[in-house]
């Protein structure tokens, strides 16, 4: 356990590469071909992308929610799911047990701990037919996903972070001239919330991520609010509304064809949008607001390429989002499960 993100098991051990997640998931994707020809496992047509990523996420969240856990619990209940399954494949296990595992021991280690007789009761009111009413099959699991993670369960998260930088900025407002209104800090917070999906928190520090949030909702809701006010099909005399943040404004965002820049105000250049300069905009307290922040970002030498790399696997997530159909795979779980 490490109060220092630096020299926690978080980063030493379980801050990974991209090419090393990807090298980890590729010998799975071998032992799974192996074990299907030996006849160990069926070939299901069950895989760990996104749409899973997705459906395990809201699995979680609909759990936690019944047992009325908090948020930091549920963020470690999903990186435990996550480097979990860097290691063991999908079609090997009760991926509704292992939920409901990860949850049981997240809760522990961030000091909410549930009885285990509470947790199997409510995990079993939501998916009967997959949660045994053994208590021991959880013991069991959770000795398997703690020896699988070699027994490194102590996390640091972004919230902290994000907390961290709106305290700096109060402290600081002379310096930098601006802070974090409750709204942006609500928006902030839901996109950490949301990049437990991806792989960030195995791949980036936490302060990337809370960094890439506030990003997300300072700077690019300048770009969204101009998004808003060409999108055809508005309604006539009605004013975009620029608090709140959309997934169809960042599924704009993501599409090459809106911007002449995939990463507008990094670096502080103009951005076009089919002829409209922001350059040219009105100085108003939104755009004061994102010179202001990217004034903060030239001070604080936090690395800009990790904050893109950051930012476009959170627009993407929103992307396959739009297109996500629980049921599907919801019905190939079930198939897999009941058909073993």
């Amino acid at each position: 356990m490490s109060a220092d993100f630096w020299n926690s098991s978080q980063h030493n051990k379980w801050q990974l590469t991209r090419h090393s997640l990807l090298e980890s998931r590729r010998r799975l994707l071998l032992l799974e071909r192996k074990m299907i020809q030996n006849g160990l496992i069926k070939d299901f047509n069950v895989a760990y992308d996104y749409n899973m990523r997705i459906y395990l996420h809201n699995l979680i969240i609909k759990l936690g929610r019944r047992l009325n856990i908090r948020q930091v619990a549920l963020a470690s209940a999903e990186i435990y799911l996550t480097r979990f399954l860097t290691r063991v494949l999908l079609k090997e296990i009760n991926v509704y047990l292992l939920v409901t595992t990860c949850l049981y021991v997240a809760c522990k280690i961030e000091e909410c701990p549930q009885h285990i007789r509470l947790i199997i009761l409510e995990a079993r009111n939501l998916w009967p037919e997959y949660i045994p009413h053994d208590v021991t099959k959880l013991a069991e699991f959770e000795f398997y996903l703690i020896e699988e993670m070699d027994s490194f369960l102590f996390l640091h998260h972004p919230y902290r972070s994000l907390l961290q930088i709106r305290d700096f900025l109060i402290e600081n407002q002379a310096v930098y001239g601006f802070t974090l209104n409750d709204d942006e800090l609500q928006n902030a917070w839901s996109l950490i919330n949301d990049s437990y999906i991806t792989d960030l928190h195995l791949l980036l520090p936490p302060h990337i991520i809370a960094v890439t949030s506030i990003y997300i909702t300072i700077v690019l809701k300048k770009h969204l609010s101009a998004i808003r006010g060409r999108n055809e099909g508005a309604v006539p005399g009605q004013k975009p509304d620029s608090s709140t943040m959309h997934i169809d404004d960042l599924m704009t965002l993501a599409n090459p064809k809106d911007t002449t820049q995939s990463e507008p105000g990094l670096k502080s250049q103009p951005v076009e949008l089919e002829g409209t300069n922001f350059q040219d905009m009105k100085l108003d307290e939104d755009t004061i607001k994102i010179n202001r922040f990217m004034n903060f970002l030239d001070h604080s030498h936090i690395n800009l390429d990790e904050v893109v790399e950051a930012m476009q696997d959170i627009i993407n997530i929103y992307v396959i989002w739009n297109r996500y159909n629980e049921g599907t795979v919801k019905k190939t779980l079930q198939m897999m499960l009941l058909n073993r």
